[in-house]
């Protein structure tokens, strides 16, 4: 118990710590830094006071914790729309690679010559004809030019 109150004491005797600071120009006029203080031969001599914390800004010190918990939710909110954003533009950028390579396969295809069957709404095949093989290769084309930029 004794121990407990003796450490207590201690507690509210402590001081937070804190140090001066010294600037000073030597005699052949470089300038120092220390916590120590200058010599006598130095030229000039000049006593840094130097705050332990940084001092908040008067705007933020006058805030009400609302007003910060405000602050501090507008800023979530913006960084969460941030990264909302750039997730979409990954997205749209691979959807546009693959619809890219898409284009490019089926006008591959469509150049080769082979037969290329097609099936209507019933799921009848046919097979394509010179004319609906040339359409076919200038919408391919169309593609190639919009998703390949």
């Amino acid at each position: 118990m004794k121990i407990l109150l003796v450490l207590t004491a201690l507690l509210f005797y402590a001081v937070p710590a804190s140090a001066e600071m010294y600037r000073w120009v030597d005699a052949q006029g470089k300038v120092h830094y220390s916590d120590q203080p200058p010599t006598e031969k130095s030229k000039s001599s000049k006593t840094l006071n130097i705050p332990n914390q940084p001092a908040a800004s008067a705007a933020e010190s006058n805030k009400s914790w609302q007003e910060k918990d405000l602050d501090y939710k507008k800023r979530q909110a913006a960084a969460s729309e941030t990264e909302a954003k750039k997730k979409k533009e990954a997205e749209d950028a691979k959807a546009k690679v693959e619809n890219c390579d898409k284009s490019k396969k089926a006008l591959k295809a469509l150049e080769e010559g082979g037969r290329i069957n097609t099936y209507d709404e019933k799921g009848n095949r046919s097979v394509m004809d010179d004319a609906q093989r040339a359409k076919a290769m200038d919408d391919a084309k169309k593609a190639i030019s919009e998703w390949c930029k």
